[in-house]
């Protein structure tokens, strides 16, 4: 049985597989994290929000569900398929997302696709970005500057009626070492991917206090080829149409993995939960919304001193 935890709200994903410990383990690899929030096993079977039977078997396939929309009554999955392995079964780790989405949103948290979260320690600035715009680079430049990744891919939010909290998320950052000679980055990886990318274990670097209040959201578009960094905020419905994309991928399995994502429904608590973190974003960040363009090294300037997180001791 997996144990998902954010901000100390329990969220529990029973598994069944014939081979428990391996299962486990597959799970807690550097591959599977960097894609799922903490995971760990737990003897507690109370407040489950998912259940999934798992037989062993090649491949992977989606046997069945039936979905529950109500809080505290957990959905079913049976499926059937090998351990996630990278390059050889990544189907389950990108479902198990889909699960993981779920899950938290019937109990309102809201799990974020392509997002970094960037703290001073106290607070956090949320950076959203399609698809190679530049997070990780950013993600390794703030690591050199002294600055905390709450997550580095997928993060957990929750909305109170005035402000936005990352309650974690993913915690493997993934570079391409041409940022070391461009702008200086001095992070000490941890293993290197099969196509040369070089991989931080976050949770050997620091532990991180959460949740942390979100302070500003930039949507950025970076590549190494630009200069200099400029701003244009964003607005009323371009802000809800914004966070609807990055809230509902992970529920609609924007990860493809074979044969299909699922079509998991959105009504009862989950469609209340993204209604709240709408409401919030929209109401009490139009001030600190902004799509920024340029340099990575230079739009990451930009936004810790507009946001005015406390610059710490830097890598050395």
């Amino acid at each position: 049985m997996i144990f998902l935890s954010p901000g100390g709200t329990g969220v529990t994903i029973g598994v069944e597989h014939s081979d428990p410990v391996s299962f486990e383990r597959a799970l807690l690899s550097t591959f599977s994290r960097r894609y799922l929030p903490a995971s760990q096993r737990a003897e507690c079977l109370g407040g489950i929000e998912a259940r999934i039977v798992w037989s062993s078997s090649a491949g992977f396939s989606i046997e069945s569900t039936v979905y529950s929309d109500e809080p505290g009554v957990p959905d079913y999955y049976a499926v059937r398929g090998g351990l996630p392995e990278a390059y050889v079964n990544e189907s389950p780790v990108f479902f198990l997302l889909q699960v993981y989405a779920r899950s938290l949103a019937k109990r309102g948290y809201l799990l974020l696709t392509d997002s970094v979260a960037i703290s001073d320690g106290e607070r956090a600035v949320l950076l959203l970005g399609y698809p190679h715009t530049g997070k990780s680079t950013i993600s390794s430049i703030a690591l050199t500057h002294g600055y905390s990744i709450l997550s580095t891919e997928n993060t957990i939010i929750k909305a109170t009626s005035e402000y936005i909290e990352v309650h974690g998320g993913t915690r493997v950052l993934v570079f391409d070492p041409r940022v070391r000679e461009l702008y200086g980055v001095k992070v000490e990886s941890h293993e290197k991917t099969r196509h040369g990318y070089e991989v931080v274990d976050l949770d050997r670097v620091d532990r991180p206090k959460l949740p942390q209040r979100v302070v500003a959201v930039y949507l950025i578009y970076t590549s190494f080829t630009t200069t200099g960094s400029s701003y244009t905020p964003v607005k009323g419905r371009k802000i809800a149409k914004t966070m609807w994309y990055f809230a509902t991928g992970p529920l609609k399995g924007i990860d493809y993995y074979e044969p299909l994502p699922l079509d998991t429904p959105i009504r009862g608590s989950v469609a209340g939960t993204l209604r709240g973190l709408i409401d919030t974003f929209v109401k009490n960040y139009a001030e600190n919304f902004y799509e920024v363009f340029g340099s990575p090294l230079e739009v990451f300037k930009a936004v810790t001193e507009r946001s005015r997180l406390a610059k710490r001791a830097p890598i050395t």
